[in-house]
């Protein structure tokens, strides 16, 4: 079975064809535009700008001229509103250009991956909260995930995470039939000086394989739990994770296996297609068998199905039936004892940093712009 690639490459009049008669894809309100950033970053230079200007005339007439405005301040000043006003009309088309539909190229480039999405039997879902438990989720805190093409089971797009800093990720989640304790690869491949993980995983929680795996991934499972991760991590697993997600982190958290990368995908290039086609085939199936078979037995009855003794009223006789233990993983095995950016100090600040940021790209400025605007007023 291969991937249908066919609408990457398709000629713009077949595929607005095909859109038109889909009706499907368009980019949520909630998700920003690279226009809209742009507009974003356009009013802080505009700020900055007045503080620059409207301080430096404050200050050359509250210390230099005594309170008083000359006449060469009058002309300059003119000068300086002259721009602003350019600035400000310059400031109203941006803003019109960028409410205005994506550009064609743009469009386009969102029609394909949408046909190839349908074409692949998944449907264009964005969401503004996380969907899936995992590390790069968190707390479900700043969590977009768009684009994000959805089937039974399975989904994967590209997520958007303010923490601290805003961070992309590239993601595959699917749908395990039971829940697994709590397992975490981290790929040696994203790695810089430290690990790219959103959060640091406790010491003590490292399980080291055999046959030089760890060149690849750095394996985490909770105390107590390495046997059971030895289940999951077979010889064949793990050569299907080197040979097809080298680059990705794996995790799985109750019944939801997932690989993730930093930096976003464009779903318009064959290569990530064919990537999660490629772990949808090798790896994933194998993981779904270990979790049909396994069960914790940590938990009470869980180790083998049992047998039901009821009675039927109307014949007041015994009745036999087999009941299959539910799947539960014990508490242990539920999470593995990660501290990060989410929890604790680093929340705190986390919350400052980004508040503060905020605060000197535009409160700083307009403060002290307001200032100086005061001080040549005083001055007339």
């Amino acid at each position: 079975m291969t991937v249908d690639l066919r609408w990457l490459t398709a000629p713009a009049d077949e595929v607005a064809s095909a859109m038109a008669r889909v009706r499907r894809g368009s980019r949520p309100r909630w998700m920003p535009t690279r226009r809209q950033v742009l507009v974003h970053v356009n009013h802080c230079l505009l700020l900055w700008y007045l503080f620059f200007v409207l301080m430096t005339f404050g200050i050359r007439v509250d210390v230099y001229q005594d309170g008083r405005v000359l006449a060469s301040d009058i002309g300059q000043f003119v000068i300086t509103a002259a721009v602003l006003a350019a600035w400000l009309f310059g400031t109203w088309r941006l803003y019109r250009w960028a409410a205005m539909p994506p550009s064609p190229r743009a469009r386009l480039a969102e029609w394909r991956q949408t046909l190839t999405a349908l074409a692949n039997g998944f449907e264009p879902r964005p969401s503004p909260v996380a969907t899936f438990p995992s590390l790069i989720t968190g707390a479900d805190r700043g969590v977009r995930e768009y684009p994000r093409f959805v089937a039974s089971g399975i989904e994967f797009g590209n997520l958007t995470r303010r923490q601290g800093r805003t961070r992309k990720w590239r993601y595959l989640a699917v749908r395990l039939p039971a829940p697994l304790p709590h397992l975490v690869l981290d790929a040696t491949a994203n790695d810089g000086v430290t690990s790219d993980l959103p959060a640091n995983v406790a010491r003590g929680q490292s399980l080291t394989l055999e046959g030089g795996f760890e060149r690849w991934f750095r394996v985490y499972t909770p105390s107590g739990y390495h046997r059971d991760a030895l289940y999951v991590l077979t010889p064949d697993v793990m050569a299907d994770l080197i040979d097809h997600a080298p680059g990705y982190n794996v995790e799985i958290v109750d019944r939801t296996l997932s690989f993730y990368a930093p930096a976003a995908a464009d779903y318009g290039e064959a290569a990530h297609w064919e990537s999660l086609h490629a772990m949808l085939t090798t790896v994933t199936p194998r993981i779904v068998v270990k979790a049909q078979r396994y069960l914790d037995d940590r938990v009470p009855g869980q180790e083998v199905p049992f047998m039901l003794t009821a009675y039927r009223e109307e014949r007041l006789r015994p009745s036999l039936r087999w009941v299959e233990p539910q799947p539960q993983i014990g508490p242990d095995g539920q999470r593995l004892t990660t501290h990060g950016r989410d929890t604790g100090v680093w929340s705190v600040l986390g919350a400052i940093g980004w508040y503060a940021t905020l605060a000197f790209l535009y409160a700083v400025p307009a403060i002290f712009a307001f200032a100086g605007f005061m001080s040549i007023v005083d001055g007339f």
